[in-house]
């Protein structure tokens, strides 16, 4: 399929609006991206949602958890609801309650430490997410695996809270732990790795089999 090219960023008046002037031709959607968005500060963030081993709806998710824009019952419009974390009762759930000084979420994360050895500092969400993207940081896979099971965990506490408001379902904490382990687990196989010590590691690691492929 063509792009659409830009030959002149130059605001004219066509119908008494403001339009630019196109041509058909071979061109970078990136150009068109860097020509319309506002200007701004790199965030330090922004290496927890990078590829290969993320999916696309849990990294939106914990797009939306890091800007604090995500449905909480601290928001204006569901103060009819009481304010109340669903999950463990005990407090007003904000962002910074739900990922993880709610007691609910804080075995969330200790069941994947269990089996993956997933470290958390569980300072304030804020110095979390800085001490992430550092510690995650980087092309390695395993790096890769522990940002998307961040975003994971993230999208399934939320999923299990969604459940519990509107659906009246309860799940036990080392079962949305599972969840989330076993969904990158199987994005780790989805991944064509070469044979090597690092691979092997990852696989023994996530506890996954190593795969036998077919070397005739």
């Amino acid at each position: 399929m063509e792009c659409i090219e830009i030959i002149h960023v130059l605001p004219t008046i066509h119908n008494g609006s403001d339009s630019i002037l196109w041509r058909r031709g071979d061109f970078s959607t990136k150009v068109v991206y860097d020509i319309f968005r506002s200007p701004g500060p790199k965030v330090g963030w922004y290496s927890l949602l990078l590829r290969p081993c993320k999916i696309p709806k849990y990294s939106f998710v914990l797009w939306l958890a890091i800007l604090e824009k995500l449905s909480t019952m601290d928001k204006p419009w569901l103060s009819h609801l009481g304010g109340v974390c669903v999950l463990c009762g005990r407090a007003v759930e904000t962002h910074e309650h739900l990922f993880f000084r709610c007691s609910y979420s804080r075995r969330c994360i200790r069941a994947l430490k269990s089996i993956v050895r997933f470290n958390w500092p569980n300072l304030a969400w804020g110095e979390d997410i800085t001490w992430a993207s550092k510690r995650y940081m980087g092309r390695h896979i395993v790096q890769a695996a522990y940002r998307a099971l961040l975003a994971a965990i993230v999208y399934h506490i939320c999923q299990e809270r969604n459940q519990r408001v509107f659906r009246h379902i309860t799940r036990q904490s080392s079962t949305i732990a599972r969840n989330a382990i076993d969904a990158i687990s199987q994005k780790i196989l989805s991944i064509e790795l070469l044979d090597s010590a690092s691979s092997r590691g990852l696989y023994r690691l996530w506890r996954i089999p190593w795969p036998v492929r077919d070397t005739a």
